[in-house]
C-alpha cells in the first residue's frame, strides 16, 4: 500500500521537518580517568545522575592489598572534579563485582554487588 499525501500536506510536512532546530554537535566538556596505580586494574560500569545533578561512577580499583574492591565515585558535573569515593573491599583477597546502583525514595544510593569465587 502506498501512502497518498495531497501537495498541501507535502508542503506542511517540508515546512515542519526544515523548521526543526538543528542539534549542535556533542561537545566533550571534560574527561576524567580514575587511576589506582600502574598494574592495576580501575573500570566503570555503572553510570547514575545523582538527585543534585552530579555523576555517580561504580566499578572496579585493584590495590595493593590484594583483589578488585568495589569502588563508587561522585564525580562535579561541571568539571569532573571528584567530590567524594567510596571503596568496598572483598574479604580475603576476594573481587567485590558492581551489579546495579539506584537511588531510592529518601535519596540513599542503593548499590547491588557479588563476591567473585565466592562459593555458599
Amino acid at each position: 500500500m502506498t501512502l497518498q499525501l495531497r501537495p498541501a500536506l507535502w508542503a506542511l510536512a517540508l515546512i515542519l521537518v526544515f523548521s526543526l532546530p538543528v542539534m549542535a554537535a556533542p561537545q566533550i566538556v571534560w574527561t576524567d580517568q580514575h587511576d589506582g596505580g600502574a598494574t592495576f586494574i580501575d573500570d566503570g560500569f555503572c553510570l547514575l545522575n545523582a538527585p543534585d545533578g552530579h555523576l555517580i561512577v561504580g566499578g572496579e580499583s585493584a590495590d595493593t592489598v590484594g583483589g578488585s574492591d568495589l569502588f563508587i565515585r561522585k564525580l562535579n558535573r561541571d568539571t569532573g572534579e571528584e567530590l567524594w569515593d567510596v571503596r568496598y573491599e572483598g574479604y580475603d583477597g576476594k573481587d567485590v563485582a558492581i551489579t546495579e546502583m539506584e537511588w531510592d525514595s529518601a535519596g540513599q544510593l542503593l548499590v547491588s554487588a557479588f563476591i567473585r569465587g565466592c562459593i555458599g
